[in-house]
């Protein structure tokens, strides 16, 4: 099942009676929801106090108290709701109309997700009359439409978005394992809080090690265990994920023609970089250093890594002289580096880092990340192991900031070939 295991599911309703066979739906079906009473203040959320937590919404849309009101009063009330109700960061979701009046106010929706809420459009508007599933006191209407029936038949009408939901799904089943798999047992003891805590501070030290884990404050231990956490649940979902079964998949389609579409090198920013900034001390962190002072020492590691020298003036011009940060992580998140562990290099335009120009060495020390879409213009990440240094601190100033991390993968392919760098022993043998 698609629809969505998580609580992000929301029904806007000013009638408590309407919304109610929906809610028993729910409830008896073990789906969780949030109830917002349109026509009440005090039900909705701050605006832009949540982001990116509903995937379905069902709406009325009449949140006025009158038989009849106006377009223009009708619209007012939505737009207020919904922007409180739905962020600019919420995305993708659709909308299911929960009305009696869809035909009289459908227009109004649709015209402020052209414009005034343009920026929280969702991704399709579906029509569902309450009147086919339900009667007005909540029974359902036999030998007619079911409700979970029709919601997977919207679903189907654009499958990514239903194997998004399905994937959504599988994380929240896999977290829910793996607290199974740990804290099942404990149902045996008669004190679970003193022994969940025994368990949770066991896990913190396999993580951290005894001597850091002892030593640390009380958030940073939490962190340790959490972390250990995660390694738990990132093998469950991963084979959840490869053991479940699918049903019905369709192929995809993918246009012919690109226009309008990511490009490889967009879907590349989000799969190797992140924006995160802080701190600058976390591992796989981008530091662009601007200090002219170490302009000829970044120039130098050009000179040992290019093969064709007569690219050098154009890519000093446009490149940008980095630090990756590549101190194993374990060690920052518990506190126990004595030194950052770092790497020159340089970020460099797509152009000069195809495999086809031939213009960078290739060799054991030269790494060439794959190119991905940066502040404008598509570039490579260009390190020479050979640059390899430590720092004993490493703040902000003036030279130099954080413009990106690589993500975890990225971080531990740089890792891995600098281990290789450093430790080639080779084979002796006879010819």
């Amino acid at each position: 099942m698609s629809i969505p295991l998580n609580g992000r599911i929301a029904i806007v309703e000013n009638e408590l009676k309407e919304a109610l066979p929906l809610m028993k739906a729910f409830s008896k079906n073990q789906i969780p929801y949030v109830f917002y009473k349109g026509d009440d203040a005090t039900f909705l959320p701050d605006e832009n106090s949540r982001f990116n937590d509903i995937r379905i919404l069902f709406l009325d849309l009449n949140l006025i108290d009158k038989a009849k009101p106006s377009v223009k009063q009708v619209k007012s009330v939505l737009y207020g709701v919904l922007k409180k109700v739905i962020s600019k960061d919420n995305y993708p979701y659709s909308i299911i109309y929960w009305s009696k009046q869809e035909n009289d106010y459908s227009n109004s929706l649709e015209e402020l997700f052209q414009k005034e809420l343009k920026d929280r459009a969702p991704i399709s508007i579906e029509r569902f009359i309450k009147s086919s599933f339900f009667t007005l006191s909540g029974e359902k209407i036999i030998n007619n439409l079911d409700l979970f029936r029709e919601i997977q038949k919207v679903l189907a009408k654009d499958p990514v978005y239903g194997y998004l939901l399905n994937w959504e799904n599988n994380i929240h089943i896999s977290a829910d394992k793996t607290l199974q798999e740990i804290f099942s047992s404990y149902h045996n003891f008669i004190n679970w809080s003193h022994n969940a805590n025994h368990l949770v501070n066991k896990l913190g030290v396999s993580y951290a090690g005894s001597n850091t884990y002892n030593t640390s404050k009380p958030d940073v231990k939490l962190k340790s265990s959490y972390s250990a956490l995660n390694i738990v649940f990132n093998d469950t979902v991963e084979n959840y994920t490869n053991n479940s079964e699918l049903k019905d998949v369709k192929e995809l389609p993918v246009p012919k023609s690109a226009k309008d579409l990511d490009t490889v090198y967009n879907i590349n920013k989000k799969l190797l970089i992140s924006d995160e900034k802080k701190p600058l001390s976390y591992s796989g962190t981008v530091i662009e250093i601007s200090d002219k002072k170490l302009n000829s020492k970044f120039e130098k590691l050009l000179d040992n890594i290019l093969q064709k020298k007569a690219k050098k003036a154009d890519i000093i011009k446009t490149s940008k002289n980095i630090w990756l940060n590549v101190t194993p992580l374990c060690d920052t998140v518990q506190g126990k580096y004595i030194h950052h562990r770092m790497i020159n290099g340089l970020l460099v335009e797509e152009e000069f880092c195809k495999s086809s120009a031939k213009i960078f060495y290739k060799n054991e020390a030269v790494f060439i990340s794959p190119s991905f879409a940066y502040d404008g213009k598509n570039y490579s990440i260009v390190l020479d192991f050979k640059e390899f240094f430590t720092k004993d601190a490493l703040g902000y100033s003036k030279n130099r900031k954080a413009i990106f991390r690589v993500r975890q993968q990225l971080l531990a392919e740089v890792q891995s070939r600098l281990a290789r760098h450093v430790n080639r022993q080779g084979v002796l043998f006879l010819v």
